[in-house]
């Protein structure tokens, strides 16, 4: 799965090919974090952006006869041209994506290509939309076969064709693509200061209240459906309201959750060293509980009065244990946020299992210490003497070691393009770090 870039922000181009894990690093202000926005972006819309051409007459047809049957392959040969299709869709909505100035966007855009696309015809697929108490709309696809069946049951001749032919749109796109673009869920840079002040950050209502309070001839509704649009680029947005909805997103369980107690376990052991305790959402407010130490009372903390490492891995917490998909990827922007060495090092051990454990990873990161820890893990994977010894001192297991082609790593550089960094059995090519490291202990030598 690549994403190409143009006219992005400070990048002028280039590519990025989605590892098990993906690296993207450089120094401040180059477009890191735009790079990871577009990317989730791209991923959580490309459903609803993806046109198949039906027309009224394929939707009266399903009216009358209440079936038709949907030939996969005739679509999955031009797969290339649907992918373009949708990826300029999505480069001409960047503006609004972004909550910017669409001039700022001007020019920008974002491709996804896949070169290994093949119809898998031994997948299963099975999904209902309901319209009212008996209306339905249903899509199945047994195994072994490449014809979708949709089904149109009891729905009215008032149900709109654009309703109907959306939801055909997005569900074909589903299930000849949801195999290869995976599900997306981000973690923002402004995830600390979103998990402090969720409750102010409720929008909507403060809105409608600022509105109402400023509304001398009563409301106008047009103006009010313009103020409510989001103040923030939309990952952010997405961050709100997943810590704003955590009260009913914490009742669910991931599929790592599922199986917490046996193959996943070594991702929670990582995950409980890190947090030092646990979280709990009570009446929407969310919690910290530190571990108790011996000799000390226990202490319940609101997520406010926690420290700004919480806070900053409270919503990675919510997605193993609740959010967590099979197949799914998950974007990070600087994992290391406001944490001290020793637990940047914890994080890496962290991702590493959660992509042995299938899960995707990508992140923007400015740390060392991770990178190296990472680099730790890719070296594991050689057969060296003495290395179970030293992995069972080091309390690792097989679950810690990466395979240098699980991961990619990028860079984009003063002349404003994408650089692949390369991987080996050593690992990642840390000069990027290396260089500012070798100034400072020359300064410190010479001092």
């Amino acid at each position: 799965m690549k994403f190409t870039f143009k006219k992005l922000g400070y990048v002028d181009q280039g590519t990025i090919e989605l590892g098990d894990m993906t690296l993207i690093c450089g120094p401040n202000n180059v477009g890191k974090t735009w790079l990871n926005y577009a990317i989730y972006g791209l991923l959580k819309h490309y459903p609803t952006i993806t046109s198949f051409g039906f027309d009224d007459h394929m939707v009266d047809h399903l009216k009358e006869a209440g079936t038709i049957k949907i030939e996969l392959d005739e679509y999955a040969n031009k797969m290339g041209h649907f992918l373009k299709q949708l990826s300029r869709t999505f480069s001409r909505s960047l503006g609004g994506y972004f909550n910017t100035d669409s001039e700022l966007m001007k020019g920008a855009s974002i491709s996804l290509s896949l070169d290994d696309y093949s119809l898998d015809i031994n997948k299963e697929f099975y999904k209902t939309f309901r319209f009212g108490r008996k209306a339905t709309l249903s899509f199945s696809k047994e195994a072994g076969a490449d014809i979708l069946d949709v089904t149109l049951q009891d729905v009215d001749v008032g149900v709109p064709h654009q309703i109907i032919s959306d939801i055909i749109n997005q569900e074909l796109t589903r299930c000849l693509l949801e195999d290869h673009v995976l599900s997306p869920f981000v973690l923002t840079s402004e995830r600390t200061g979103i998990s402090l002040f969720y409750k102010e950050l409720d929008l909507s209502k403060n809105i409608l209240v600022e509105h109402l309070a400023n509304s001398k001839d009563g409301v106008n509704p047009l103006k009010l459906l313009n103020s409510m649009r989001s103040r923030y680029a939309e990952p952010i947005k997405d961050n709100i309201d997943t810590v704003r909805d955590a009260d009913n997103l914490a009742r669910q369980k991931s599929f790592l959750k599922e199986g917490k107690a046996g193959k996943f376990k070594p991702v929670f052991d990582a995950l409980r060293e890190i947090i030092g305790g646990s979280f709990k959402v009570v009446d929407n407010q969310v919690l910290y509980q530190p571990a108790k130490e011996r000799n000390r009372d226990k202490t319940v903390l609101p997520i406010y009065l926690a420290s700004s490492s919480i806070k900053s891995i409270f919503l990675l917490d919510l997605y193993i244990n609740s959010l967590a998909e099979k197949d799914s990827v998950l974007i990070i922007d600087e994992p290391e946020l406001n944490l001290h060495p020793d637990k940047q090092r914890q994080v890496a051990r962290l991702l590493a299992r959660l992509v042995n454990a299938g899960v995707k990873v990508v992140m923007t990161t400015h740390s060392d210490f991770l990178v190296r820890e990472i680099n730790n893990r890719i070296m594991l994977n050689t057969n060296f003497d003495k290395r179970d010894a030293l992995m069972k001192k080091n309390k690792l297991t097989k679950e810690d070691i990466l395979r240098p082609e699980q991961v990619r790593a990028y860079t984009v550089q003063p002349d404003h393009n994408i650089h692949q960094v390369e991987v080996s059995e050593d690992g990642i090519d840390t000069t990027i770090f290396d260089q500012n490291i070798e100034e400072a202990n020359a300064l410190q030598d010479a001092i």
